[in-house]
C-alpha cells in the first residue's frame, strides 16, 4: 500500500505469505486464518456422519493416479499465458527498461494501477513480487531499498522509486514514445481537469473506507455523494473514459478502487453500485474498462476482493442488506453448486458448462502443483500427518478427474473418502484467488468442483 492508505487502514494482523512461487499459489489472510479453527472443530462433527456413509458405500473406488491424471491432460500441460504469472513483459523489445516491485498476490491497489499503465503503454519491464505488509515481514534486501516496505515500486536507471503516482508521473516523463496516457498541455482543459480528477478519486476512497468501516463519518450519504462527484466528472468530457473517448493515466489511478468499490459495497453494505443505472455514465465506464485486455488480464473477482480486502483496511461492517448478495458470492445460494448455471459477468458470459477451457486450466493447476496443493490445504487441520495428507491427497484426485471428465463418472466415488478430503476441500475452495492462481471462470470452476466433493461426501462445510 502507499503511505496514506496504510495509515487509514491502520495496522493488520500478520499472517504467513503465500506459499507457492509456482502459477497456482495461495495465501492466508487474517479473516481465514481464523476459520482454520473452526474448520477442524468441524472436523469431530462429521466424522461419524462421514464414517456411515462409507460403511454403507459397497465397495472403496480409488480415484486415478497423479501420473494417470497427467497423462489424460496430455498436451494441454502447458496452459496460455497469464499476465499475473508473467516475470518479465518485453512488448518485442529485447530487453526490460525497468523492475517493477508489486505484491506477489496481485492484491494491491496501489500496484494495479502502475501494473496497468506499464501494460498500455507497452513499457518493457521485469517483476519482482514482494508481499504486502499485512502478509508478514518484507525481506531483508527490499527493506534495504526503501526502508518503508511500501509497495509498488520501480527501478528505473539505477534509481529506485516507490509511491505509485509519483512512479506514474516518472513513466509518463520517462517514455513519451511509449502512448501517453497524459493529454497534451495544449489541451489545456483536459490538462486541469487531471490534478482535480486525481484530488477527487482521494476523496471517493476516503468515504468508500469510511462507509464500511462505519464510525463517525461512515454514511451512505457521504458516499453517495462521492460517487455522484464521480458520475458527474464521467460525463464532462463525454465518457466513456474520465478524458473523452481515449483511456488515461486518470483511468489506471482510478480502477482498482472503483473494482473494490463495485464487490465490497454490495456485499457488506447491501448497495449495489454497478448496474443500476443510479449511475449510467460509471457504468458505461465499468463497460469500457472490461473492454480493455490488459485490465481484464489482471483484474479480481468480487470472491477475491471481499475475501482479501479486511487485512488490508480493517474491519468492515457487515450490514443485513447485503445477506443476499454475500450468500451468492459465497456460493451459500446455490451458485457453485453443480452444473453451474450461465451468467454474465465483468469477464462475458459463461455458460457453466467449462466448455471454455475452464474446467482445463483448473485441472491443470490441480494437477501440474498436486505436491504443493495438498501440503497447503492440509493447514486446515491442527496436526497435519500422513494419513491426513494421504486422504486430502486422494480427494484432489477425484476433483481433478472431475474437471477432466465430468462429475458423472465419478458420482459415487466420493461418498467413500475419509473426513479429511472434506475438510481440505473446503479450505481450497475459499481461497482460490482471481487472478494470481486463475483465470475467473477456471476459478469458478474449482470452487464448484470442490464444493461438490464437500456435499459429495456428506459434509456441510
Amino acid at each position: 500500500m502507499d503511505g496514506a492508505a496504510a495509515s487509514a487502514a491502520g495496522a493488520a494482523a500478520a499472517v504467513p505469505p503465500p506459499l507457492l512461487s509456482r502459477p497456482f499459489s495461495f495465501s492466508i489472510n487474517f479473516s481465514q486464518r481464523n476459520l482454520c479453527t473452526a474448520y477442524s472443530q468441524r472436523v469431530l462433527q462429521i466424522r461419524s456422519r462421514t464414517r456411515l456413509i462409507g460403511m454403507a458405500s459397497s465397495s472403496r473406488q480409488t480415484a486415478p493416479s497423479w501420473e494417470e491424471l497427467a497423462k489424460e491432460l496430455g498436451e494441454a500441460k502447458e496452459g496460455p499465458f497469464r499476465l499475473s504469472h508473467a516475470n518479465t513483459r518485453l512488448f518485442e523489445n529485447s530487453a526490460p527498461a525497468l523492475t517493477f516491485y508489486r505484491d506477489n498476490s496481485s492484491w494491491c491497489p496501489y500496484c494495479e494501477r502502475v501494473w496497468l499503465q506499464l501494460e498500455e503503454k507497452c513499457i518493457p519491464y521485469s517483476v519482482e513480487k514482494i508481499n504486502m505488509n499485512c502478509y508478514g515481514s518484507k525481506p531483508d534486501w527490499y527493506l534495504q531499498m526503501i526502508p518503508s516496505g511500501l509497495l509498488p515500486a520501480i527501478k528505473l536507471a539505477g534509481k529506485v522509486i516507490p509511491e505509485s503516482l509519483d512512479i506514474m508521473m516518472i513513466l509518463e516523463d520517462s517514455f513519451p514514445e511509449h502512448k501517453p496516457l497524459l493529454p497534451s498541455k495544449t489541451s489545456l482543459e483536459k490538462w486541469n481537469a487531471v490534478n482535480l480528477l486525481l484530488k477527487q478519486e482521494r476523496r471517493l476512497v476516503g468515504a468508500w473506507l469510511s462507509a464500511l468501516r462505519g464510525g463517525m463519518w461512515g454514511s451512505m450519504d457521504s458516499f453517495n455523494k462521492a460517487v455522484d462527484g464521480v458520475d458527474a466528472s464521467l460525463k464532462q468530457f463525454g465518457g466513456p473514459y474520465f478524458l473523452g473517448q481515449e483511456f488515461s493515466l486518470v483511468d489506471a489511478v482510478y480502477a482498482p478502487f472503483l473494482e473494490r468499490i463495485s464487490a465490497s459495497v454490495p456485499y457488506w453494505l447491501g448497495q449495489r453500485v454497478r448496474g443500476t443505472g443510479k449511475w449510467p455514465a460509471l457504468d458505461a465506464w465499468f463497460d469500457a474498462m472490461d473492454s480493455r485486455p490488459a485490465y481484464q488480464a489482471m483484474k479480481s473477482d468480487d470472491f477475491t476482493i471481499t475475501h482479501t480486502l479486511e487485512p488490508q483496511i480493517g474491519k468492515c461492517r457487515l450490514l443485513p442488506e447485503g445477506a443476499a448478495y454475500r450468500a451468492k458470492i459465497n456460493g451459500k445460494d446455490g451458485s457453485w453448486d453443480l452444473p453451474l448455471k450461465p451468467e454474465t459477468t465483468a469477464w462475458g458470459h459463461d455458460d457453466g458448462t467449462g466448455k471454455n477451457n475452464a474446467k482445463l486450466e483448473a485441472a491443470r493447476s490441480l494437477i501440474s502443483n498436486h505436491e504443493a496443493i495438498v501440503k497447503f490445504a492440509s493447514r486446515a487441520f491442527t496436526t497435519p500427518g500422513t494419513p491426513t495428507t494421504t486422504s486430502v491427497d486422494h480427494g484432489f484426485r477425484f476433483v481433478s478427474h472431475a474437471l477432466l471428465g465430468g462429475v458423472e463418472r465419478t458420482r459415487e466415488l466420493p461418498v467413500s473418502l475419509p473426513k479429511e478430503a472434506a475438510v481440505a476441500a473446503a479450505y481450497l475452495r475459499d481461497r482460490v484467488g482471481v487472478p494470481r492462481d486463475l483465470s475467473y471462470p477456471a476459478a469458478r470452476q474449482l470452487r464448484a468442483h470442490l464444493h461438490w466433493l464437500v456435499k459429495a461426501s456428506g459434509s456441510d462445510l
